[in-house]
């Protein structure tokens, strides 16, 4: 399943079901009208959003298209993310640096969207608690975080392929940077160490680390960032974003 928040006038949008080819999607504002009311009540929301997942893939569940550049990150704001809760950047929104900042770079790695998790959680625990898999990007200019957003869409794990190895694609002003690579399969030991000293809300996001790759960016550059499946396909859709200098 795969799930993505649309821009409105609201700070947390509204939550569709997309299709697996990412071109089309249906509101499902009758079972959740954002994504963090689905998670809030995931055990009764999850399973009706994924019988709407099935009906927009046969054609019995009414669609709309979908545009990437449409969507905020799938969680416009969370209750806990490494480095400090707070707004995201949308996926194809432009990021800000001071004009004049130095040591730029994005930080792109896959990170889990989870349930409620108690403090120093077991792995089976862990496990059963992640709910959403996302693609993350940080930008930071001298040694500060600029901005942190999320890819287009978050995905149920299955949608993963079962663990296997999957790279970053990053391309920096359409250029090809060498992609992070690493598997998916032990996401749970990055639960287990969020959880080491707090218990995590259901909604936070927990980076995993894995495919993790740093690029160094300046101000006019542009990063594209997404991750295929195995047959070629995008599974999150792209972070595409353009850095920009501001005034002092």
């Amino acid at each position: 399943m795969k799930l993505a928040t649309l821009k409105d006038s609201t700070r947390d949008g509204k939550l569709v079901v997309v299709s697996k080819d990412l071109t089309r999607c249906s509101e499902v504002g009758h079972i959740a009208r954002t994504l963090q009311a689905a998670i809030d009540d995931w055990a009764h929301a999850g399973p009706r959003l994924a019988r709407v997942a099935i009906g927009v893939e046969t054609g019995a569940q009414p669609t709309m298209r979908f545009h990437e550049h449409d969507a905020a990150s799938p969680l416009p704001r969370a209750f806990f993310w490494v480095g400090g809760a707070g707004g995201f950047t949308g996926p194809r929104d432009p990021v800000s640096v001071k004009d004049g900042a130095s040591n730029i770079s994005a930080a792109a790695q896959l990170a889990l969207i989870v349930d409620d998790v108690d403090v120093q959680a077991g792995a089976d625990e862990a496990k059963q608690a992640i709910l959403l898999v996302l693609l993350a990007n940080d930008v930071s200019a001298d040694g500060a975080v600029a901005a942190s957003s999320f890819s287009p869409v978050a995905v149920t794990p299955d949608e993963l392929g079962g663990g296997a190895d999957l790279s970053l694609i990053v391309r920096c002003n359409n250029k090809p940077v060498d992609g992070g690579k690493g598997g998916t399969k032990d996401n749970a030991s990055a639960v287990v160490a969020a959880a080491v000293k707090r218990p995590l809300i259901a909604g936070s996001i927990v980076a995993t680390g894995s495919c993790f790759l740093n690029t160094p960016l300046q101000a006019g550059d542009v990063v594209r960032i997404e991750m295929n499946d195995k047959a070629g396909h995008s599974i999150f859709g792209a972070i595409e974003q353009t850095v920009e200098a501001r005034g002092k």
